[in-house]
């Protein structure tokens, strides 16, 4: 219906690549993705509910540290209204106090916040906080900051809708290293994109291939003569000289260099 390639999901915290197609997908679960622009937009468009739009309520920004300072200059930029709650009183937070305490969410007006950020710098307090907003406002979207990757199950259970880890956005696509004829982007320690040539698939249709049941992959590209196409049907052949941008884990970018090249 839109193009793209589901290439991995976060079920609950946990990443699951590629995703089985029989998985449900709940309110929690991130998909990842790849796709042009107006492939991706026409995907967004379609998960976007009119309840869940972001132009359509405000939002509650639980933490005004550092973090907290850096979400709300882009809410500002995206012209999107929100109220600060901190427990130091200074300038940009509209409510002071404890947000583990029910009176000073309700002060910030928790009740008519449609999405609640956490950029507190205490994965504890943060696991507390979302416990007292999921209580006092059952349909509010959670999106919670982490400081310890092992905190984000915590999190899930404590009814948080979407949990990052600072430990591993530090680490995304922050490299990009040639291996041999092979170029490798990192977005984390789960995921690689790999573009490389598969002499074993010269000839061969995309189904004939069979590379997804095979090694976990998908091939969410092929570049031929510096020209790279994307809209990969089942019957698309692999010419000669084709290079491959191929998307898995490690261990099934692995198992696709061993199948293929």
């Amino acid at each position: 219906m839109t193009g793209v390639n589901v290439i991995g999901a976060w079920f609950s915290g946990e990443f699951e690549s590629p995703p089985s197609p029989e998985t449900t997908i709940d309110r929690g679960t991130v998909l990842l993705v790849t796709g042009r622009a107006e492939q991706l937009t026409r995907l967004r468009e379609r998960t976007l509910t009119s309840v869940r739009r972001f132009d359509g309520g405000r939002v509650l920004l639980v933490g005004y540290g550092q973090v907290g300072q850096r979400v709300a200059e882009l809410l500002d930029g995206q012209g999107i209204p929100y109220t600060t709650v901190d427990p130091i009183d200074r300038e940009g937070v509209d409510v002071v106090g404890d947000a583990t305490d029910p009176e000073t969410l309700e002060a910030a007006r928790i009740h008519d916040a449609r999405t609640v950020l956490l950029a507190i710098p205490d994965d504890t307090a943060s696991e507390f906080v979302t416990l007292v907003v999921r209580d006092l406002s059952p349909e509010a979207e959670i999106i919670a900051r982490v400081e310890q990757a092992e905190s984000i199950q915590k999190m899930y259970r404590a009814g948080a809708d979407y949990v990052l880890a600072l430990e591993t956005v530090t680490g995304r696509m922050i490299a990009s290293t040639i291996l041999e004829d092979e170029d490798v982007i990192s977005f984390d320690t789960q995921i690689e994109v790999v573009q490389t040539a598969a002499p074993a698939m010269v000839g061969k249709t995309l189904q004939e291939a069979d590379v997804r049941s095979r090694t976990g992959c998908t091939v969410v590209g092929v570049e031929r003569d510096g020209e790279v196409h994307t809209d990969l049907g089942s019957d698309f052949r692999i010419q000669s000289g084709d290079e491959l941008i191929v998307v898995g884990t490690d261990e099934g970018t692995n198992r696709f260099t061993e199948e293929f090249r």
